[in-house]
């Protein structure tokens, strides 16, 4: 019998419930105070009401990859251990490539001291690329997929747009 290692665990510990991805907005909600563990250590995040969009890709520190007509990408949302929120983009992929089962929306790298908390795929269908953190959410075009609350990510991409 194999013994279960927990140690180094990064989780959410209860549901975040992500909201605010619709409207003429560029900002995020989510419950107020949620803990989470790093590296097996207790923290607690910020309470978040409207929170403006970042710019910045959290794990690569540069702007966001646009999404051009027909392109999809993974966008995770995470906790660092001052409590503030942040977001990774993963690869862009085409949609109809995901479609047809060529691609899959990969998670991004995330950094080792961010604890993931969301995840939400974002197609764009437009001749106006969208940039994370810049359009609206109801820029033209713009398909903003199903939020998942998660405790930590999937070991597997999304492998369907929904």
């Amino acid at each position: 019998m194999e013994n279960l290692d927990m140690r180094g665990m990064t989780f959410t510990q209860a549901s975040a419930v992500l909201t605010g991805l619709s409207g003429t907005a560029k900002t995020i909600s989510y419950t107020s105070n949620p803990a989470f563990i790093l590296d097996g250590k207790f923290y607690t995040g910020d309470t978040c009401s409207g929170g403006a969009l970042l710019t910045a890709d959290d794990t690569t520190g540069d702007a966001y990859v646009s999404l051009a007509n027909g392109e999809c990408s993974m966008f995770v949302f995470t906790w660092n251990s001052d409590g503030t929120w942040h977001v990774s983009q993963g690869k862009v992929v085409k949609y109809a490539d995901v479609v047809n089962g060529a691609a899959a929306l990969d998670f991004p790298a995330i950094p080792y001291d961010a604890c993931p908390f969301a995840y939400v795929p974002i197609r764009h269908a437009n001749a106006t690329a969208f940039l994370f953190g810049t359009g609206n959410w109801d820029q033209t075009g713009v398909t903003v997929g199903t939020v998942v609350n998660c405790a930590t990510l999937p070991q597997q991409p999304v492998t369907a747009f929904a």
